[in-house]
Parts: C-alpha cells; sequence; structure tokens
C-alpha cells in the first residue's frame, strides 16, 4: 500500500543527519555489490548496486498493491573535499499498475555518501534525489563494531508516495550475509529480508 503523499522530511530524519555530518570522514571500499529484498505485507522491495572503481549502477523493483515500479541510474563518483562522495548520472523509472503501463521516464540522479568511524563503531549517511517524480531517499544507518549488528532509519518519498521505516540487520559470522527486519511507519506493517553486502 502507497502512503499518502507529504512534502515535508521529518524533522528528526533532517536533525539527525545534520549532527551525523559533523563526525570526521572515513575511507569505505570503493568496490562492490549490493543486492537486498524486504518481504512486508502484500509488498516487497529489491536494491541492486555494483560499483567499479568511479562508476556505479544500481536499480529498484517494487511491488505493492495495485502495482509495481522500477528504477535505475548510472552515476559517476567524485569527492566533495573530505565531507562526502558525490554520485552523478541519468536515471529511469516505469510504474505498471492496473489500468496499464505507464510509459518510461528518463531523468537524472545525485547521491550524496559519507562513510564515518565512530567509538561505537561506524555511521553511514545516504542521500538521493531524482528528477522523476522528484523521488527522494535518505538513509541513516550505526553499525556497533565487531557485534555485527546494525539500526537504521530510512525516510523517502516521491510526488506519488511517502515512507519511514526504522530497522535493524544481522551480519551472519564474517560472511557478506546481513538479516534484516523492522517497520514501516507509513504502511503501519513490519518487514523481514536480507542484504548481500561486499563493500
Amino acid at each position: 500500500m502507497i502512503a499518502p503523499v507529504s512534502r515535508t522530511l521529518p524533522k528528526a530524519a533532517v536533525l539527525a543527519l545534520a549532527g551525523l555530518a559533523a563526525l570526521p570522514a572515513g575511507t569505505a571500499r570503493a568496490d562492490g555489490e549490493f543486492f537486498q529484498l524486504d518481504f512486508a505485507d502484500e509488498a516487497r522491495d529489491s536494491v541492486v548496486s555494483v560499483t567499479r572503481g568511479r562508476l556505479s549502477a544500481g536499480a529498484t523493483y517494487s511491488e505493492y498493491e495495485g502495482g509495481s515500479a522500477a528504477s535505475g541510474a548510472v552515476t559517476w563518483s567524485f569527492p566533495l573535499a573530505g565531507i562526502a562522495t558525490a554520485k552523478i548520472g541519468p536515471s529511469f523509472g516505469k510504474t505498471f499498475g492496473d489500468s496499464g503501463d505507464d510509459d518510461l521516464k528518463l531523468g537524472g540522479k545525485i547521491i550524496l555518501e559519507r562513510w564515518s568511524p565512530a567509538p561505537f563503531g561506524h555511521v553511514f549517511l545516504l542521500g538521493e534525489y531524482s528528477t522523476i517524480d522528484n523521488n527522494y531517499f535518505t538513509l541513516l544507518q550505526t553499525g556497533f563494531g565487531q557485534t555485527g549488528l546494525a539500526a537504521e532509519i530510512t525516510a523517502g518519498g516521491s510526488d506519488k508516495y511517502d515512507s519511514v521505516t526504522a530497522g535493524l540487520t544481522k551480519r551472519l559470522g564474517d560472511s557478506p550475509v546481513y538479516l534484516r527486519a523492522g517497520y514501516k511507519f507509513t504502511d503501519e506493517t513490519a518487514y523481514i529480508g536480507f542484504a548481500i553486502n561486499t563493500f
């Protein structure tokens, strides 16, 4: 189910992102792959991303009550004076609904990301914006050292939907596999899933 649109980013998310931006930036592994699949009541969300050097490609696919949507982008990254890494490139999006397929939409995408070491582990900040339907996504993730545990809060939306979630991930041993569980506040439903992260 798609939640009603609200064009105001939650104040708590804005304050958290601003405060944690003061942490020193660190260096994360540049090359890697990421795949994520989450299951909720009448919905599935998947994300895939591959990075090689400064070139990245990513795609998402979501199924929900009444339809589905796909998007993707290819971006080129560059550092922003040790503050963050920026990625810019073309994007596409397409929705599929009960009334038939919408036209393929083309646009542009910008991504800002920052990984920082912290006394308890690390902090990862991610912000994305696509010109297609004014789509945005923000992520705040905190990892807790060698425990393999991490907590995250996300907020996203567009001209068509809004979403706010909170969740936990647990790494399985030394593998790149993570179990995921959390709650979607706007949809008022829990989700479970897994991720594979080689970054």
